[in-house]
């Protein structure tokens, strides 16, 4: 990046390193926090805190990232697979664009669950109409979220459904 931060063509972004949640104390604390939803889908969030015994890297990492998406709910592998690849892709976007905390105390720990089962008229995982809906979906509770970040939301819980 040059020193005015505007991107030059051809320039290529740090990379946004996301760690997996994956302790079953995380989740359920998570579960319990704050959240925003969107359709399907509920995005939980809250701050790491040093129960969650998240590793140490080398390079800090932006986020960490849980997904609860029940075979109950989403029955085929490959459409779980695709939801949690588009959220990931989501998610790094939106961290790379806007501003993240060079405290390690204030790492945002986010917990993507499937709230009812994604409507029949999507038979394929490659649809593509199903992932322009995935895309406008986690779009929305990203900004749901960013915006709940903002000073004077309080600690007030916000669920907006469609």
């Amino acid at each position: 990046m040059n020193p005015g931060g505007a991107q030059q063509p051809g320039e290529r972004l740090p990379p946004v390193r996301l760690l997996p949640l994956s302790r079953p104390e995380s989740f359920a604390v998570s579960l319990r926090s704050r959240w925003v939803q969107a359709g399907e889908l509920r995005l939980h969030f809250r701050v790491a805190n040093p129960a969650d015994a998240l590793p140490a890297a080398g390079t800090s990492p932006a986020c960490a990232l849980g997904f609860v998406l029940a075979r109950k709910q989403c029955r085929h592998a490959a459409r779980r697979n695709l939801i949690r690849r588009i959220a990931r892709e989501r998610v790094r976007a939106h961290l790379r664009s806007h501003h993240r905390p060079a405290d390690a105390a204030a790492l945002p720990v986010l917990v993507l669950r499937l709230q009812r089962g994604l409507d029949a008229q999507w038979r394929s995982q490659q649809s593509l109409p199903l992932r322009r809906y995935l895309h406008g979906l986690l779009e929305q509770l990203l900004g749901q979220w960013e915006r709940s970040q903002q000073p004077g939301e309080g600690a007030r819980r916000r669920a907006e459904t469609p």
